[in-house]
C-alpha cells in the first residue's frame, strides 16, 4: 500500500515539474522569437528576466545599470495579456520613466551618468472577459547596451 501511494505521488511531483519546464521553454522560446529582435541595435546583458503573469498581476525588478553606458530596457509581454505597463523608480521609490505617460511604448532608451539601481515594475490589465478562467502569458523584462 505505501508503494502504491509513493509511487503516485512520485508521478504526481514529476506531472509538475514537466508542465513547469515547459511553460519555461515555451517562454523562452517566446522570449527568443519576440522580444530580441527588439532590442536592436543594443546588445542583450545575457540576462533571461521571464515571469508568467496572470491578468491583473504585477511583478518588480531590481536592476544595476553602470555609469558611462548606453541603455535598452524592453518589456515584452504575450498578445493575451492585454496592453501590459511598466514603469522605471529609482531606489526611493521616484518615477524615472512611465509607460503610460509616453504613449505606452514597449521599451525605454537612456543613458546612465553615474552607476544606480532602478526598479522596473510591469503591471498586467485586468481582464474585461466575463470567463472565469483568466488570461495568463509570458512577461518578459530585457537589458540591452551598447557603450556610451
Amino acid at each position: 500500500m505505501k508503494y502504491n501511494y509513493s509511487l503516485k505521488a512520485f508521478l504526481a511531483i514529476c506531472s509538475i515539474a514537466l508542465a513547469t519546464a515547459t511553460v519555461s521553454a515555451q517562454c523562452a522560446t517566446f522570449v527568443k522569437k519576440k522580444c530580441m529582435p527588439k532590442i536592436s541595435p543594443f546588445t542583450q546583458n545575457g540576462q533571461m528576466n521571464t515571469s508568467t503573469l496572470s491578468s491583473g498581476q504585477k511583478t518588480s525588478l531590481n536592476l544595476t545599470f553602470y555609469a558611462g553606458q548606453d541603455y535598452r530596457i524592453l518589456v515584452c509581454a504575450q498578445e493575451q495579456l492585454g496592453d501590459v505597463t511598466f514603469k522605471i523608480l529609482d531606489m526611493q521609490g521616484k518615477v524615472v520613466f512611465d509607460s503610460p505617460q509616453n504613449d505606452y511604448p514597449d521599451f525605454w532608451d537612456f543613458k546612465v551618468k553615474n552607476t544606480q539601481q532602478f526598479i522596473v515594475e510591469v503591471q498586467v490589465p485586468e481582464s474585461e472577459s466575463t470567463s472565469s478562467v483568466l488570461p495568463s502569458g509570458c512577461v518578459s523584462i530585457v537589458v540591452g547596451f551598447k557603450k556610451g
